[in-house]
């Protein structure tokens, strides 16, 4: 059997990940929906959501590079197609908020 000495570090850190998805997709999801009810309503976002809205993308953007960094490693192919599925769900996520950011004006 071989060993995949890299599994270990990434597993640890790959916990985090797996506890702070389902809260970025949540507030992703709650985004998209502020941006369409604010875009309907021809209204400007409170500043608390634009906020959290930047700090959303910028957590994402870090763990979806700590991902892409993590599949260049050594690593066992159970953790290679948990990473590839955990990449595809937060690129979706990112394009969605970023989609509604855009909608927002936040930048």
């Amino acid at each position: 059997m071989t060993h995949y000495a890299a599994d270990k570090s990434v597993l640890a850190e790959i916990a985090t990940l797996r506890e702070a998805l389902p809260k970025w997709i949540v507030s992703t999801v709650e985004l998209v929906e502020l941006a369409e009810n604010a875009e309907r309503a021809a209204r400007a976002v409170d500043p608390q959501t634009n906020d959290r809205s930047r700090q959303l993308i910028v957590e994402v953007a870090e763990w979806q590079q700590k991902l892409t960094d993590w599949q260049q490693e050594n690593l066992s192919p159970r953790l290679m197609a948990e990473l590839r599925i955990l990449k595809a769900t937060l690129d979706a996520s990112m394009d969605e908020a970023n989609a509604a950011a855009a909608n927002l004006m936040l930048f």
